[in-house]
């Protein structure tokens, strides 16, 4: 193949998007259908101009608006004092408050207390004249947010807009943790008007907490005193009460004359239990007697008594004895005598009324049966029945003498409890009346000394700049690394979206194809080397061909693709001209009836086209036409006669001519219209010994390669596999072959690098000894 430029010119190279020259690697089959799988770095590289333009687009727009539109920001601090250890006036001892869980939750309810709504009012009254540009900026914002729930034109008040600044946390009101002070903090961006709002807030707070607990301490000390005067008139009256209960027995001690009454109560109702259940049991059985008297023998053995009873009548016996005695007479007959025979018949209806009369005598003893044993049980039962109510009735009278008493003496020993209960009530009652008297008294003394002490709520330190935070630099870099994602995610999900076929491993790791072979994208080959890369690919195809199943290239060969203009034609004619130059003898068919454009394609006359007329019986020398250039022979079909193309490859004359022409050829190419398109590639494919799926990277999608895969499957079709048309050159079969001889000089240079490497082939002669 030095000589490349004498059969180049033969050689179509389409340069478009729709069908370049390709022949992808070989390999072996996938063991499996796997589901597509994406190569993230690789989309990633192949959509690299979405991901730069989202980026510039995102950086652009969002880098100017951080730096313009944020304002550096001041956190203002100020606190408040809680102390958690009051000195006591009375004893001089400090006091904790309830512990440290208590006084933490009392932090927390104070901090609660700063924000409510007296002490918003009272800050916005007293900053209102200040002229602040906080309550500027933040009612504007505001009223627009309301004008939108609201057309209506409404002004936010100045509180209005420090409960919402609250609650966007501009401004903030948090205890410390395992401290005694409440931090004040204001986020914004003029430090001293943050110190004014802060210091507001402590100082009005601090006002209204001292007049709302001078107020509370009021209103409890009042609540004391009435509880006081409440308890000492319910005392007089549960000490009347008692005395009350006890006139009449003398003593408030009734628990020993209660305990009497209840054992004598407890020994009668043990003695109605036992007379209850006796009376009971009686009545079951009468009852039983009444409803059951007629069975005094268990069911099953009454069954077995009767059935006994009605084998032992003579009657029974007889028709028994009878029926066995026909019964073997007429299987005598049966063997004996002709199947016609009246005999057999006559003792055949004589044995069925035999046996029905059987039926009827033993139903007749049965009833016998049970009349006799109705009247024997029915006797018994009466008997037995009288004396059980008579018992019954000496029961029931014990048992109403018993509960008459009983009721009696419950009577009396509820009485007794319920006012021994009473008693014990009102005394209880009075010693925990007495108790909450004497603790509301001394509570009160407490009161009015606690009163005297000092305010437990003070200013901890005003308001001053605790840290100043600029998040531009910040933004900036997350709009760059945000900018990057989504720019790199938009291309992974344009690359998710994409099916198409690029490499040969999609193919493999998709499909589960074999790779005969690649060829190579004219984008990415320089002009004055397309020559050399068109040789190099059309060689590794044509060597994988001869050595996929050791017995060399196939004769016939089907070329097909899934789709349109995914190159098959091309590589059908490129193929057979590579192999005719090897010296052998090649027929290319196009088989493509219905859109034939290989003789437009080679330039041949319109004489030269006839394969329809060779499938129907034409001599192939009339229709074959001769390539002097490389001595390829082309059967073209005719273009203007592409009617009936269906019916014309189905006959069964077609795969009998394929058979016939290639004996007269080392091998012969097809050219097929492709399989997802119409049902001519399955019958070509169908008659020939092997097939090869075209398909173009970029264009050619795996569902649609699988799905053509399959369809060829169906019929046992030999695929050999497929070639990846228009891959870039590092996913060629062989990426670094083109590079091989490229540099002579370079190798040259390498070949004399490597000689100094050596060691020396001869052994050096020792020099003389000049003494």
């Amino acid at each position: 193949m030095n000589n490349l430029e004498k059969y180049l010119d033969q050689v179509i190279v389409q340069r478009s998007a729709n069908a370049n020259l390709g022949v992808p690697q070989m390999r072996p089959e996938s063991a499996s259908d796997a589901e597509p799988t994406v190569n993230v770095l690789g989309g990633l590289l192949r959509r690299w101009h979405i991901v730069l333009l989202t980026f510039l687009v995102l950086c652009a727009a969002g880098i100017p608006a951080i730096w313009l539109l944020i304002e550096r920001s001041y956190t203002v601090t100020g606190a408040i004092r809680v102390a958690p250890i009051l000195t006591s006036i009375l004893t001089g001892e400090e006091e904790v408050y309830g512990g440290t869980q208590v006084y933490q939750s009392f932090l927390y309810s104070q901090a609660a207390m700063v924000t409510n709504a007296r002490v918003l009012q009272r800050v916005a009254s007293d900053l209102a004249d200040k002229e602040l540009k906080f309550f500027e900026d933040r009612t504007n914002r505001l009223a627009m947010k309301l004008q939108r729930l609201n057309p209506k034109d409404v002004k936010p008040e100045p509180a209005d807009v420090l409960k919402e600044a609250i609650l966007e946390e501009v401004i903030t009101v948090a205890p410390v943790r395992r401290g005694e002070h409440i931090l004040v903090s204001m986020k914004w961006t003029d430090a001293e008007e943050a110190k004014m709002i802060v210091d507001a807030f402590i100082r009005l707070y601090i006002a209204v907490e001292v007049t709302s607990a001078e107020e509370k301490e009021m209103q409890g000390l009042g609540v004391l005193q009435s509880e006081e005067r409440l308890l000492s008139g319910k005392l007089d009256s549960y000490r009347a009460d008692i005395f009350k209960l006890a006139e009449e027995y003398g003593s408030k001690k009734l628990d020993s004359r209660y305990d009497m009454n209840l054992q004598r109560v407890g020994s009668l109702l043990a003695q109605l239990t036992e007379v209850e259940a006796r009376r009971i049991y009686l009545e079951t059985q009468v009852k039983l007697l009444e409803q059951t008297h007629e069975e005094t023998v268990p069911l099953q053995e009454w069954v077995s008594i009767r059935e006994d009873y009605v084998n032992k009548d003579t009657a029974v016996q007889v028709l028994t004895s009878s029926i066995v005695a026909l019964d073997q007479e007429l299987i005598t007959d049966i063997q004996t005598l002709a199947a016609t025979n009246p005999q057999i018949k006559q003792k055949e209806e004589l044995l069925k009324i035999l046996r029905t009369r059987l039926i009827e005598q033993k139903e007749k003893t049965r009833e016998a049966f049970a009349e006799l044993m109705k009247e024997e049980t029915a006797s018994q039962s009466k008997k037995k029945l009288a004396d059980l109510k008579v018992t019954l009735e000496q029961t029931q009278a014990h048992e109403t003498e018993l509960r008459n008493l009983l009721s009696k003496e419950d009577t009396q020993t509820i009485n007794l409890g319920q006012k021994n209960l009473a008693i014990q009530d009102l005394e209880d009652k009075l010693a925990f009346t007495k108790e909450m008297y004497d603790k509301i008294s001394r509570r009160i003394a407490e009161f009015e000394m606690e009163r005297k002490r000092p305010a437990r709520i003070t200013v901890g330190y005003d308001a001053d700049i605790a840290g100043i935070r600029d998040k531009r630099a910040k933004y900036t870099m997350a709009l760059i690394f945000g900018s990057m994602a989504c720019g790199m995610l938009l291309a992974f999900l344009r690359e998710k979206a994409d099916h198409s076929l690029r490499t040969p491993d999609d193919v493999v790791e998709r499909i589960g194809l074999r790779i005969i072979g690649t060829t190579t994208s004219t984008h990415t080959i320089k002009p004055a080397r397309l020559t050399e890369h068109v040789a190099e690919d059309y060689q590794t195809i044509r060597a994988n061909l001869g050595l996929l199943d050791g017995n060399g290239m196939p004769r016939n060969l089907v070329v097909t693709s899934p789709g349109m203009r995914e190159g098959k034609t091309t590589f059908a004619i490129n193929l057979a001209i590579s192999v005719s130059k090897s010296g052998r003898r090649v027929l290319l068919i196009d088989g493509d009836l219905r859109n034939p454009n290989i003789a437009s394609l080679l330039g041949l006359p319109k004489g030269s086209r006839g394969l329809q007329d060779v499938l129907l019986g034409k001599g192939l020398h009339q229709a074959v036409y001769s390539v002097p250039q490389n001595g390829l022979d082309v059967l073209a079909a005719d273009s203007g006669n592409t009617a009936d193309a269906f019916e014309l490859l189905a006959s069964s004359l077609t795969a009998q001519r394929l058979n016939e022409i290639s004996q007269s050829y080392d091998h012969v190419i097809i050219d097929t219209p492709p399989v997802l398109a119409f049902a001519d590639a399955l019958i070509w494919a169908k008659s020939a010994d092997a097939v090869i799926l075209t398909s173009f990277a970029g264009q050619t999608t795996g569902p649609d390669l699988k799905k053509a895969k399959e369809r060829l499957a169906q019929i046992n079709a030999n695929v050999l596999g497929t070639v990846l048309s228009n891959v870039e050159v590092g996913h060629r079969y062989y990426p670094y072959g083109y590079d091989y001889t490229r540099n002579v000089r370079s190798k040259t240079n390498a070949r004399q690098a490597h000689r100094k490497m050596l060691l020396p082939m001869q052994t050096p002669k020792p020099k003389a000894d000049s003494s």
